[in-house]
């Protein structure tokens, strides 16, 4: 892993994609090396400085609706690994919330490490209005564990996938519409949303 971030910011000109095609021409150019190329964007694309909503809609275009479900999941959970862990090494085995957040940083770790800690970070990755490298970073500067934080990102960022890669696959297929690739969308994030805000859970934040 070392040795792709090296490669990717040595290259880091070339390697700083500003749309879905060039995402696309830079997989098609690695050749049967395309998905991990594209998984070892996913997973530095914090530091490349390029949004994830590119490296989501290029996923189906690029490996079809169902191969483009696994390699977007893998990237994703790839780059909220890097921010976790980046968080985690810096903070040097301490809880970086409880030790300079003060009472809001006390009350924001426990909020993430209590019972409900799986519970609280799917939310956290389903609801759309909560950014996902702030999410990871503040999650790697608590005392949670790592395997609840993956195995709540995996399952969160799973209705997000298949509607990306569903509303890709409309333009590159004869299979649907916009229009339902759109709806899709909408369901997949506007639903979380709704049942979260009219539930108990987004009080406690």
């Amino acid at each position: 892993m070392i040795i792709v971030v090296v490669f990717l910011y040595v290259h880091t000109t070339e390697l700083r994609p500003k749309s879905i095609q060039d995402i696309r021409t830079l997989i098609e150019k690695a050749g049967a090396w395309g998905p991990i190329l594209y998984i070892s964007l996913y997973a530095v694309r914090t530091f490349l400085f390029f949004p994830s909503l590119l490296m989501n809609l290029s996923a189906g275009v690029l490996f079809g609706p169902y191969w483009g479900v696994v390699y977007l999941v893998v990237g994703g959970l790839a780059n909220a690994t890097v921010c976790f862990l980046a968080t985690r090494f810096l903070s040097q085995g301490e809880c970086l919330l409880t030790r300079w957040g003060g009472q809001w940083g006390t009350r924001l770790d426990g909020y993430l490490t209590k019972e409900h800690a799986f519970t609280r970070i799917l939310w956290l990755r389903l609801v759309p209005v909560f950014p996902y490298d702030p999410i990871s970073m503040i999650a790697g500067g608590s005392s949670m564990s790592y395997a609840v934080f993956a195995g709540a990102t995996i399952i969160g960022m799973l209705p997000g996938a298949f509607a990306y890669n569903f509303f890709a696959d409309t333009f590159s297929t004869s299979q649907g519409t916009t229009l339902s690739g759109i709806v899709v969308l909408t369901l997949a994030f506007g639903l979380p949303l709704f049942l979260w805000y009219y539930s108990s859970e987004h009080k406690k934040i």
